[in-house]
């Protein structure tokens, strides 16, 4: 009997990413073969460790390694876009500070760290230089400014493509090519289920969005804007989750794209969300198989 193929679209979310991870073990030890990837920021990086070697485990130690290396270092430091809970009066004071350093300096600055700061990041994750070297095609998402549409990557420079993908815009400086202004992905597409629509015959999205937002205190013009800008990107995201066969949403613990100290239990997180939803994977591997198998005997005796 023939299978399906299932796609597997992993969103955007920084750390929250490791929550990737989790699902990605679970199929794996469930033998729920995947055989095609799009990736969007942290999808992308994520998606391709493991297109690359089909070894979770080897994600999960190699990002551990990452972590515990220092790498992230800078991005930790400039993490002037955090949005954590003000909880002291020394706390609440910096807070006015940083909005309005970020106001100022975003007058003069294009982003906050170089391109190559994360290019040289990335590549002590991705083991390959090329999309044609990985075991299992994948589609990586980024987003023209200029034009407004998605940029999908499918072929050729690997590296440059995820860096494109997970450029947050302002933080990150964006990639200026042929008339393109690129940034991350998760711009229009922060879960990329439309990608494999024609390409796959069950889409799987994994959606690490954070959903518990906090109440709004003593709020300011950004902390507005930012909630408001916020709020459209959810309303986005259930769009396009829509869209999947199955969803699988981690708890992701609200925390913010920053936060990198919780890998274990968003790992852990991802392996119980993908585990709940093991059951209907397989009886729509099931289903669409038999279809298959009706379809393909139906043409044999009308041919």
């Amino acid at each position: 009997m023939s299978h399906p193929k299932i796609g597997l679209a992993l969103g955007g979310g920084g750390a929250r990413g490791a929550a990737h991870i989790g699902v990605l073990q679970t199929l794996d030890a469930e033998k729920i073969k995947i055989d095609r990837i799009a990736g969007t920021s942290a999808g992308a990086i994520i998606g391709a460790m493991y297109a690359a070697t089909l070894d979770t485990k080897w994600v999960e130690n190699r990002f551990r390694a990452f972590l515990e290396s220092g790498a992230l270092e800078s991005f930790e430091k400039r993490s002037l876009l955090a949005d954590r809970s003000p909880d002291t009066l020394f706390s609440q004071v910096a807070k006015k500070v940083k909005d309005h350093y970020v106001i100022m300096m975003g007058l003069n600055r294009i982003s906050l760290l170089k391109k190559d700061k994360m290019a040289e990041a990335l590549s002590f994750l991705i083991p390959v230089n090329e999309f044609e070297s990985l075991k299992i095609p994948m589609d990586i998402v980024a987003t023209d400014l200029y034009s407004t549409e998605s940029i999908i990557y499918s072929s050729g420079d690997l590296l440059e493509a995820i860096v494109q993908s997970s450029t947050i815009p302002g933080f990150i400086e964006p990639t200026f090519k042929e008339g393109k202004m690129l940034v991350d992905g998760g711009v229009t597409l922060p879960i990329p289920v439309p990608v494999l629509a024609s390409k796959v015959g069950i889409k799987i999205a994994v959606d690490i969005s954070r959903r518990d937002l906090g109440e709004l205190k003593d709020p300011n013009m950004i902390d507005i804007m930012k909630r408001s800008e916020t709020i459209t990107s959810l309303a986005l995201k259930q769009k396009l989750a829509l869209e999947a066969d199955v969803l699988i949403r981690p708890d992701v613990l609200g925390l913010h794209w920053s936060d990198f100290d919780q890998f274990d239990k968003l790992i852990d997180n991802g392996k119980k969300a993908a585990q709940e939803k093991v059951i209907e994977i397989r009886k729509l591997i099931r289903d669409q198989s038999k279809w298959s198998k009706k379809l393909k005997a139906w043409f044999q005796a009308n041919a």
